[in-house]
């Protein structure tokens, strides 16, 4: 075998392939030291911003190195640009306070810089998040980069292990009632309405149905703006007094005043609101009454001077004719936060979400929303809206008009909006937006006279409204404040009498104000006072931040009995009970009396188990029927704990889903009202209920 191996010679045909091939590689390119102290990217504006290290430390140049290795490695390239740029942005924070403390990492405290500069944002600036959380991942990216020395390896190593992000502080819910908590509210709005702010059930559905109407106000206009401005050419959007001949061309094709120049129909009030100044439109009727239509310019004559009454609109723009506008869309996401969708889900919405019953007609019975929840992973459905709601018919009436499986926002509705100057001071000057269109929207006699039935006929005061046309009654915004209060909020709310808002309120505010509704037991008798002193009295002399902090915990445990109990211990009953009520509502028909003599009278409750044959349950809508409903209710609350006593199970499984479904039947049929009047002369012939199930027990 030795001597084979040994007359064994090695082939020169592998040596010259192995050259060839070697010709072709490129020369490796030397891997050149990372030395520089700046780093230069963009920002989301476009401006370029440098980050740069003043101070020759050893260990903050291994730090500033780290990151720069980071920055260009596959990790940071593959975030997204939003990710990329906010990690930029913490490092830069980072390197400022190094550089503007003048912070030296000695020895002794070389470990200990990440976590100065934490507890300096967290305990001094009030951050509530920790600001190295984001930095640590790039630090640990950038670790493997050749261009540290072992040393700057090794300090890097140890300063990551010892540093740990602290945990986020436990978040603090935002309601529209901490939103309104203005004291000075209280003295305009009266001390009943101002406590009703409290409740979050009153308020939340009076909030809902003030959006409610305006979108549905905002909608009809709306019909019949594309209705009658068919055909117009749009301005060339290029120039910078466009919306001087768009609002002139659209007044006078859609508009319609009476005599002494007042607008003679919705759409001209609205037209007459969203083109012309605030200070400007009483000269712009004086115009019209004299001159008509005809005699609206650019810059028309009043008294002998000209002005400039126009403004660029926030709802009648052209862009919006055949879209909805961004006011439009807010209001949308404003009724769809009542229904506790996430926030950051709601953008991402479509027509699609939501699923619809219709009776034989084509009416509306109910719509609901499934939608798929990205911080959990999973869908969730919220709870179903009834077509008689005013929020369901103004929803509906907002997805009709968008194509099938379309988004339902193609604006930004999660941008948090500065609070605007809404303040009736004559010296203020703002920009007209959709929000103080909205506001001014709201001061509207038509407009308030819709709200007002609205929250009438739901049972409901408008409180919601009131507050936010008490603010009108503040002082200026803190925008525009900055200048003489220096820019911090704390001297703005210390230099004024009647601090507004500093942002509006979002859709976060709306739905945890949703969430805390549905635990809400709120009480009209509970806003009586029966101390010797006013609520601000005790407040301000005699709760102490003993019993403030005692109040507070007792109502957040309350809150988290509440929720345990729902949500856990009878959460399996109520969800079988909620979707066989929700089946018997989606199967019955309401229909009118067909005046023969051979119907079949049908038994009292409907079947426990239907047939499969069984698709619909018919309930005529005869007196008859509505005094057999109303006498099974009265019996079922007379009789209620004897029969949770001996039936416990039937109860809760059969007549709560039955007498439930009963009432809400029963809101649906025109002979209620009759049946009631009635009912009050024969309820002692009718015969007594449930009696044989008193005999029994399980």
């Amino acid at each position: 075998m030795t001597e084979f191996n040994d007359t064994v010679k090695e082939s020169s045909y592998d040596d010259e392939m192995s050259r060839a091939f070697d010709q072709t590689l490129p020369k490796l390119v030397a891997s050149a030291g990372i030395s520089s102290t700046r780093i230069a990217f963009k920002r989301r504006s476009g401006a370029t911003v440098t980050i740069e290290l003043e101070h020759d430390n050893q260990y903050h140049r291994a730090i500033f190195k780290t990151f720069y290795a980071s920055s260009q490695t596959s990790w940071f390239r593959n975030l997204t640009e939003r990710s990329q740029i906010d990690r930029f942005e913490t490092f830069k924070g980072f390197v400022n306070w190094l550089n503007n403390t003048e912070h030296e990492t000695f020895e002794v405290r070389r470990y200990q810089c990440l976590k100065d500069y934490e507890s300096s944002k967290m305990n001094d600036e009030g951050c509530k998040s920790s600001p190295i959380k984001s930095l640590i991942p790039a630090f640990k990216a950038g670790l493997g980069s050749k261009s540290l020395t072992e040393e700057e390896y090794s300090f890097m190593t140890t300063l990551l292990r010892l540093s740990k992000a602290a945990r986020n502080a436990n978040p603090e819910p935002y309601t529209l009632t901490d939103w309104l908590a203005l004291p000075w509210l209280r003295s305009i709005l009266g001390e009943h309405k101002y406590l009703s702010l409290e409740s979050p059930s009153r308020l939340l559905t009076s909030f809902r149905v003030t959006v409610a109407a305006t979108l549905s106000y905002l909608l009809e206009v709306r019909a019949r703006w594309q209705k009658q401005a068919l055909g117009m050419t749009e301005p060339q959007l290029s120039q910078n007094s466009w919306f001087e001949s768009w609002n002139i061309n659209v007044l006078q094709r859609c508009g319609a005043f009476e005599a002494h120049g007042e607008p003679a129909d919705d759409l001209t009030r609205l037209l007459l609101l969203d083109f012309t100044r605030p200070d400007k439109q009483a000269q712009i009727k004086l115009l019209i009454a004299r001159e008509g239509l005809g005699g609206l310019r650019r810059k028309p004559y009043v008294d002998g001077k000209p002005t400039r009454p126009w403004q660029p609109p926030a709802l009648f723009h052209p862009d919006y004719q055949h879209s909805y506008s961004p006011l439009e869309e807010c209001l949308m996401a404003w009724l769809v936060a009542c229904e506790t969708v996430q926030p950051t889900d709601i953008n991402k919405l479509k027509t699609t979400d939501y699923a619809y019953e219709h009776n034989s007609s084509g009416r509306l019975i109910a719509m609901q929303c499934r939608y798929y929840k990205g911080r959990a992973g999973s869908s969730r459905e919220p709870a179903m809206l009834m077509a008689s709601d005013c929020w369901t018919k103004a929803q509906y009436a907002y997805i009709n008009g968008l194509p099938y499986a379309g988004r339902l926002f193609s604006f930004d509705v999660s941008r948090q909006k500065p609070m605007p100057n809404i303040t009736e001071n004559p010296n203020s000057i703002s920009r007209h937006t959709d929000m103080i269109l909205l506001w001014n929207l709201w001061q509207l006699p038509q407009l308030q006279s819709r709200i007002a039935n609205a929250t009438k006929a739901v049972g409901t005061p408008t409180i919601f409204l009131d507050a936010v046309l008490a603010l009108k009654e503040g002082s200026e915004t803190w925008h525009s404040n900055t200048g003489k209060s220096n820019g911090t909020l704390e001297n703005y709310r210390n230099s004024v009498s009647r601090p507004l808002p500093t942002v509006l309120f979002s859709l976060t505010h709306i739905k945890t104000t949703a969430v805390h509704a549905g635990s809400d037991q709120y009480r009209e008798g509970d806003l009586i006072n029966h101390h010797s002193h006013t609520s601000r009295t005790e407040k301000h002399s005699y709760l102490t931040d003993a019993n403030k902090d005692f109040v507070n915990r007792a109502g957040r445990i309350t809150r988290l009995i509440l929720n345990d109990l729902e949500n856990v211990v009878y959460q399996p009953s109520v969800s079988s009970m909620a979707n066989a009520l929700k089946d018997l509502e989606l199967r019955s028909r309401v229909i009118d009396a067909t005046g023969s003599d051979n119907a079949q009278v049908q038994t009292l409750y409907p079947p426990s188990k239907q047939h499969e044959t069984d698709g619909l349950i018919i309930v005529p809508d005869t007196v008859e029927q509505a005094l057999m409903f109303i006498h099974a209710i009265d019996q079922a609350e007379n009789k209620y704990k004897q029969l949770l006593t001996v039936r416990p199970d039937w109860v809760e499984r059969t007549l709560l889903v039955q007498l439930e479904w009963m009432t809400r039947t029963l809101q649906k049929m025109r002979s209620e009202s009759a049946a009631r009047e009635q009912y009050r002369n024969l309820k002692p012939h009718l015969p007594p209920m449930f009696d044989h199930f008193l005999e029994t027990q399980e």
